[in-house]
């Protein structure tokens, strides 16, 4: 999947799946809707792995965090700005949303 980042066009697929080590030790996130990345080990109140399971729906886990590509294409530009080296997996703990909610709206 080739997105452009800061001029130069860059072939996603190829990157290592991000991780998130909120918990100390890194865990890989999930694939999530069209290009977006969703946490295995935290939501917006909780830092565990695995995620508790869900009181709503019987069998689930409670969602982690969430990340559209828009976001993460963003978070790919602020490093490759700061000369990151993409063979590595990126740490997303410090780049999900720090405020409002854990679920993603779309506002028509």
């Amino acid at each position: 999947m080739d997105v452009v980042i800061n001029g130069i066009d860059m072939d996603i697929s190829g990157i290592p799946i991000p991780v998130c080590s909120c918990t100390g030790t890194p865990q890989q996130c999930y694939r999530w809707g069209c290009g977006g990345w969703q946490s295995a080990c935290c939501t917006t109140q909780v830092s565990m792995y695995p995620l508790p399971m869900s009181t709503k729906r019987r069998g689930a886990r409670i969602a982690g965090r969430k990340m559209s590509q828009g976001a993460f294409k963003k978070v790919l530009e602020k490093l490759a700005a700061e000369g990151y080296n993409f063979a590595n997996p990126i740490d997303l703990r410090t780049h999900w949303a720090k405020h409002g909610t854990n679920k993603f709206v779309t506002i028509r």
